[in-house]
């Protein structure tokens, strides 16, 4: 069985119907990558993808962005997403770039795009703009900071209004300040209505009401949001920890001072939320929730 790949309407949601991708090694053995995927995203949402390295989570992203690999089976109804693959935004931005400075860039995604050259003028400084390169539209690549050649990558592959952009672990070699600026610009691209996977090794980044994935062994173990994923439910561990990661520095010490009975459900995720928690603390509410 090969991998079938089903066109739809711009309504219609993506999904994958145990999909699968099979590496054979040279003693003929079939090794799965991922198994028996079963997954439904939906236009305009936010789906972040985290798991150990080697879960998966990247083969995933590649089949989401309509990359397919030898040794695919199963179904992909690509739905809102089109028949043309989705750009993807890599961990190394030098790993994608064709063009030799930004504005190079982004012409060569919205000519890889086929758009129309009497739009691209526009369409060219918006994207730009909006990564905060338009000073820096010209220069080339070798005066530019990783960070800003990242936002190049990003600018690129959101210029065409795309239905749906990949994010492989595109901040995690990027200063806190280039890393907030990619994450805004995704969410920028969402509220105008793309669907972003936001694939990270990076918990921190994770939002407590967002969509979490998590891969462990090639299979998704872990479908539900954020703060369900670092704390479990009632009578069910962390599924965090149970993919073998480790909770980040807050969430553990959320966990940790529940044990000791200081914080009650619903635990918070962000700093947003822990400076709620201690202002109900200081204003004498007795349990810190």
């Amino acid at each position: 069985m090969a991998m079938t790949t089903v066109c739809g309407n711009e309504d219609e949601s993506m999904r994958l119907r145990n999909v699968s991708v099979y590496v054979t090694l040279e003693s003929g053995e079939a090794v799965p990558l991922v198994e028996e995927i079963e997954l439904t995203i939906r236009a305009g949402a936010w789906v972040n993808v985290v798991g150990v390295n080697g879960s998966g989570k990247s083969t995933l992203a590649r089949l989401l962005a309509g990359l397919h690999a030898d040794g695919s089976v199963g179904t992909i109804e690509r739905g809102f997403a089109g028949d043309v693959a989705s750009p993807v935004v890599l961990q190394r931005p030098e790993a994608q770039l064709f063009g030799e400075t930004p504005r190079e860039e982004v012409q060569f995604a919205l000519e890889w795009r086929q758009v129309p050259p009497e739009r691209m003028p526009d369409m060219i400084e918006r994207a730009l703009s909006e990564a905060g390169l338009k000073e820096l539209a010209d220069t080339r690549w070798e005066r530019l900071s990783g960070g800003q050649r990242q936002l190049a990558a990003a600018a690129a592959a959101s210029a065409a209004d795309c239905p749906l952009i990949v994010f492989d672990e595109a901040t995690s070699m990027l200063d806190d300040a280039n890393r907030r600026m990619v994450k805004q610009m995704a969410k920028r691209m969402q509220k105008q209505g793309t669907a972003i996977v936001w694939v990270t090794q990076r918990l921190d980044e994770l939002e407590p009401e967002e969509r979490t994935v998590a891969m462990e062994g090639g299979r998704i173990r872990f479908d539900g949001d954020s703060r369900t994923f670092f704390y479990g439910s009632p009578g069910n561990p962390s599924p965090c920890e149970a993919c073998g990661l480790r909770l980040p520095y807050l969430a553990a010490l959320a966990a940790e001072l529940k044990k000791r009975g200081r914080l009650s459900d619903p635990l918070p995720v962000t700093e947003r939320e822990w400076r709620e928690v201690w202002g109900h603390a200081r204003s004498g509410a007795g349990d810190a929730r």
